[in-house]
């Protein structure tokens, strides 16, 4: 029996299946991401909420920890849920990162159960839990960060950087919730936390000066009204009420409950924003899905209408190269072969479009990927936090008058000539 001989409908064919196939993995990823950020919005109500109950001793919003404990509960069982999409047994090695991701998450929520006890019985400072819900959350935002980085379609990978850094933001200005709660609380903003807070507020501006470049014009605009909200504008004056803050000056305790409502108000509000870019981004994926499905139909048809189409053979002079550069054999479908070449030239081109978008959208990622790099070099050479390696790259950024990326870029190269050496 003669093997069959792969045809070039044949693969392209099979091209615009696997674009298919690629689309819909993507479209799970982005279902993920989805429950993700769901997650991580109640991750960090829960967040703020235990640390009110930390700082008040068990006397303040007990009720309201339990009653989001259960809603968290929820949306982790919804996030799990989504985990069995995916195809554990079949899976590209580019899924790895990923696959690392949700390995970390589901490690961290396993252990909340217990994080949970020992803030209940008051066995846990407010400032260790902070750290322990925003190492959790990070986790998550890694995984947004890495569906960003799989994505091979450029305006779904442009959707996805977006919704990272609007996350991201979002998460920083939790951060600043739950750190602000603790000074109000306390009545007293030592210059350590003040910086904190100050490195907090620029992370939020650098996060949504990207998102605004990625996002949509109608995500934009929402943002920008909640930027010029009545309560964005108390908020900012209670930052201010920090920045103004001296030493030995009484703050009344009261305050945190103020400070907790504007905060909160704002978060809400960028939850928002957060379910329109979380819809935006599936329908972006759904109508990538049919609009290939509708090429792939669209170029079988045609392709097998043409073969039933017989043509007398062509005469040595027509076999000359045409207009558009196809040379046809004589006796070949002239209109089948013409239009495989239309259908490959177009594929090609296609390609070709995306690779540079994707390569534009994708800048972005590098930038993050680096100077998370060099945060880390950073933080095992000199034993520092985070947050305090970021704040170094930003000093030295503003006294050398070059952007972060371009000095943790330097911070890189110097490392990895170290360890040439040695």
């Amino acid at each position: 029996m003669t093997a069959k001989i792969l045809t070039t409908e044949d693969f392209l064919l099979a091209a615009k299946r696997s674009e298919i196939s690629t689309l819909r993995q993507l479209m799970i990823s982005c279902d993920l991401v989805t429950r993700a950020t769901e997650l991580i919005h109640e991750l960090q109500r829960e967040r703020g909420q235990s640390n009110i109950y930390l700082v008040s001793d068990g006397r303040r919003f007990a009720k309201e920890r339990d009653e989001e404990m259960q809603t968290c509960l929820t949306a982790e069982t919804n996030f799990r849920q989504v985990l069995n999409k995916l195809n554990l047994d079949h899976c590209a090695s580019s899924s790895s990162r990923i696959f690392s991701c949700i390995a970390h998450v589901l490690h961290g929520l396993d252990g909340l159960p217990a994080q949970r006890e020992l803030i209940t019985s008051g066995k846990i400072r407010a400032a260790d839990n902070t750290k322990a819900y925003s190492d959790l959350i990070a986790g998550l935002l890694s995984l947004v960060f890495e569906a960003a980085d799989l994505s091979s379609d450029p305006d779904i990978t442009r959707a996805l950087v977006a919704m990272f850094n609007f996350v991201q933001g979002k998460e920083y200005s939790g951060q600043e919730r739950a750190w602000g709660l603790i000074g109000f609380t306390a009545g007293t903003f030592k210059d350590v936390l003040k910086e904190r807070l100050k490195v907090l507020q620029e992370a939020q501006d650098r996060c949504f000066d990207i998102f605004n470049n990625f996002a949509h014009t109608i995500a934009v605009a929402q943002w920008r009204q909640v930027e010029n909200s009545e309560a964005t504008g108390e908020f900012q004056r209670m930052r201010q009420m920090i920045n103004r803050y001296q030493s030995g000056d009484h703050l009344p305790t009261a305050i945190s409950d103020v400070w907790y409502e504007v905060a909160t108000r704002r978060i809400d509000s960028m939850q928002e924003i957060e379910h329109e870019l979380a819809a935006a981004l599936l329908t972006l994926c759904q109508q990538k899905i049919d609009q290939a499905e509708e090429d792939l139909r669209l170029h079988h048809d045609k392709l097998k209408s043409l073969e039933d189409i017989g043509e007398p053979p062509q005469s040595p002079l027509s076999a000359m190269p045409d207009a558009s550069g196809v040379s046809v054999t004589p006796g070949v479908n002239v209109k089948l072969a013409r239009t495989i070449y239309d259908l490959v030239q177009g594929q090609a081109e296609r390609l070709e479009r995306m690779s540079g978008e994707l390569a534009e959208v994708r800048q972005a990622l590098e930038e993050r990927k680096l100077i998370d790099k060099a945060k880390g070099i950073l933080i095992q050479s000199r034993g520092i936090t985070e947050e305090e390696a970021y704040k170094q790259l930003r000093q030295s950024a503003m006294d050398s008058n070059k952007r972060i990326i371009d000095v943790a870029v330097n911070i890189i190269s110097v490392a990895d000539m170290l360890k040439g050496r040695s």
